[in-house]
């Protein structure tokens, strides 16, 4: 049984700081690409734009799913056709595997050339990309921007997104591999999971709360067992970094639903 604060507060760090964390990620892999937390930590979650079938699309697309994947690309970008095909295997994955709830957004950057729209929804169709996708708005402008002039905007760029809409990683150049993309997914799937999951009353992360999870952090509190360090984190429902009775109390009252 952890029944210490550090536990906890180098989970938060961890947590709010993922980008820090990202960067020495990085370093090992997305070799090919520029990095940069320039447009990290922004909030998109209010942007408006439309599908290339002329739909409305906007921030609600980030809470239908735990991690939004967005490439920024333009229609005459060799590094853009280089990796699209990365993109779409990644769809294709996570579009058999729905319980990761993960989703791909492309958003098509075409500057002052509007007449470049048509040419990529012709080249999308062309190449047979079934990942969904949108016109860059100018919420994404400014985080592609990392916040400054909008007029020089580094293409192709992609960008990790939460549910809350928060940019939580930021890729500034082309993605070399598949496997290089998954891998950046598959480690903020793992942060994003942490984070959500905190709280949450689920100890033994079955997806439910339930009185078998306060039955555990009861025997947990009392030493009886101990416990997983991210079922601590998961049990811990007043964030105190430990778990004692009144969190087993505070589950309890979850289930019974009068707290």
């Amino acid at each position: 049984m952890i029944d210490s604060k550090s536990f906890f507060i180098k989970k938060l760090i961890a947590a709010f700081a993922a980008a820090a964390v990202f960067a020495v990620f990085a370093a090992g892999g997305l070799a090919g690409a520029e990095k940069t937390r320039d447009g990290v930590g922004m909030d998109i979650s209010g942007f408006n734009s439309t599908t290339f079938s002329g739909d409305p699309v906007d921030g609600s697309i980030f809470a239908e799913a735990e991690l939004t994947v967005i490439n920024i690309w333009q229609r005459w970008c060799g590094p853009c056709w280089a990796e699209m095909p990365y993109f779409q295997q990644l769809h294709e994955y996570y579009s058999e595997t729905p319980e990761a709830d993960v989703r791909i957004w492309g958003a098509l950057y075409y500057g002052d050339n509007p007449s470049t729209i048509q040419q990529a929804i012709d080249f999308v169709a062309e190449h047979g990309y079934t990942w969904s996708q949108m016109l860059m708005c100018d919420e994404l402008l400014q985080v592609a921007a990392g916040g400054e002039d909008t007029e020089y905007v580094h293409i192709p760029q992609t960008l990790i997104v939460d549910r809350n809409g928060v940019v939580r990683a930021q890729v500034i150049g082309k993605v070399d591999s598949y496997e290089e993309l998954a891998e950046l997914v598959e480690y903020w799937l793992g942060v994003l999971g942490t984070e959500y999951s905190a709280g949450s009353g689920d100890v033994d992360g079955n997806g439910e709360v339930n009185v078998t999870d306060a039955l555990l952090a009861m025997r947990c509190s009392m030493g009886i067992i101990e416990i997983a360090d991210e079922a601590v984190l998961r049990g811990d429902m007043n964030f105190d970094g430990t778990i004692t009775a009144t969190d087993a109390i505070l589950i309890l009252r979850e289930v019974l639903g009068v707290g």
